[in-house]
């Protein structure tokens, strides 16, 4: 579910930011972040093997008021979390976009399992 956009965040210079600026005097609560959206995913530590564990995943956009860039962050909410810039982002995109076989395998139709 996607957060709705309020009047105060009107003010904010990133179209894309849903947060509600100084509605806190919290400094990490002025952080610049998306609606995002939510989609359930396997996940597992990077040393971990085996399936992962089941777990509502996060994806949106993040800028910290130290950030010279904005990232695209996937959280699980049990303490991990990949960001990347957004460019990186990009790149990753067109990389799968341009990649045939990696399409076929994404494609809707298509059974991987």
């Amino acid at each position: 579910m996607r957060n709705e956009r309020t009047v105060d965040a009107g003010e904010c210079v990133f179209l894309w930011c849903v947060t509600e600026h100084g509605s806190t005097v919290h400094p990490d609560d002025e952080v610049h972040r998306s609606a995002g959206f939510g989609v359930t995913a396997r996940v597992r530590h990077d040393t971990a093997h085996g399936t992962g564990v089941l777990a509502g995943v996060e994806v949106g956009l993040v800028r910290r008021e130290d950030d010279t860039e904005t990232w695209v962050v996937v959280e699980t909410g049990v303490g991990v979390s990949l960001s990347v810039p957004v460019h990186a982002a990009r790149a990753l995109i067109a990389g799968v976009q341009s990649d045939d076989l990696v399409v076929e395998a994404l494609t809707p139709e298509r059974d991987i399992d």
